[in-house]
């Protein structure tokens, strides 16, 4: 996973600036905008907003969305030839995965930051790719600071869905659908999922990688490669889901009032530049 001083850029002057930003600058109003870079104040976005490049909201600011908001992400062309990153494993190299390397981060965009999204039933807020024919990591991820909220959202054609590394954080009421890696990870601790819709998700719909309180109930998952991923020796609570054409991984806790039907999945598994990378229904290697 990447630190935070690689997302936020290394040096003083990046500091300095941010620490300024903290203390001197209002709340930025962003409407129907292309956005990029780091930003050193809270931001209220609306409207239609395309993201040209990573978005880094400094730490102890706020990014507020309002219902309705559509969050497109823009793409460069791939760059060839580069290294694997250091969170490639055997797994990402095996299958030859392109979105393991250094050159798919240089040309896909993240947004990272406390992110309250507070959509509802009628004014959804989207977070998607900005390609007419989208396809599975089009985009990076979502990287959620402690206290960030999703509610009522949808997130698709991402790389790695929604990534959760700060404490505290819900995500109820939306929609998580085709990503080449996981649709959820959580990397962190008194995290809520909670009443979601997650599917074709390729490495696996909720990955659970800390051994602390985790709550996942009421939720619909198919069509995944794993329901519920637990590594590290996390023991989320798991009860009252629904998990269909979507395994949950024997290393899980056993959970409570859980429904599960075996079948396979719906689609032949992720794709990147219309190559299969990651077949469905083949369950990770070891």
């Amino acid at each position: 996973m990447r630190t935070l001083v690689k997302i936020l850029g290394v040096g003083s002057g990046v500091l300095a600036l941010a620490a300024i930003g903290f203390f001197v600058f209002p709340e930025k109003k962003v409407k129907d905008a292309s956005v990029s870079g780091l930003s050193v104040r809270s931001e209220h976005w609306s409207g239609t907003i395309r993201v040209t490049g990573d978005i880094n909201i400094t730490p102890l600011k706020t990014l507020t969305i309002e219902p309705g908001t559509r969050i497109l992400f823009e793409k460069d062309p791939d760059i060839e030839g580069t290294d694997w990153t250091n969170y490639a494993d055997a797994y990402i190299k095996d299958h030859d995965d392109p979105t393991g390397r250094e050159g798919y981060n240089d040309s896909h965009f993240h947004l990272f930051g406390k992110i309250i999204a507070r959509g509802n039933a009628e004014q959804p807020i989207v977070f998607t790719s900005a390609q007419e024919q989208p396809e599975y990591a089009d985009w990076d991820q979502l990287i959620l600071l402690g206290g960030s909220e999703l509610d009522f959202v949808e997130v698709s054609y991402a790389h790695n869905g929604v990534n959760i590394s700060g404490e505290n954080v819900r995500v109820t009421n939306s929609t998580v659908h085709d990503s080449l890696w996981s649709c959820v990870d959580i990397f962190s601790k008194n995290t809520t999922i909670e009443n979601n819709e997650i599917y074709h998700c390729w490495h696996q719909a909720i990955g659970v990688k800390k051994e602390s309180p985790n709550m996942i109930q009421n939720n619909t998952i198919h069509d995944a490669l794993l329901a519920v991923n637990c590594e590290y020796g996390a023991t989320p609570t798991i009860q009252n889901n629904t998990f269909e054409g979507a395994p949950t991984n024997p290393d899980c806790p056993i959970g409570t009032n859980n429904t599960e039907t075996i079948r396979d999945a719906n689609v032949a598994g992720g794709t990147y530049n219309g190559k299969l990378i990651y077949p469905a229904n083949n369950p990770p290697e070891e």
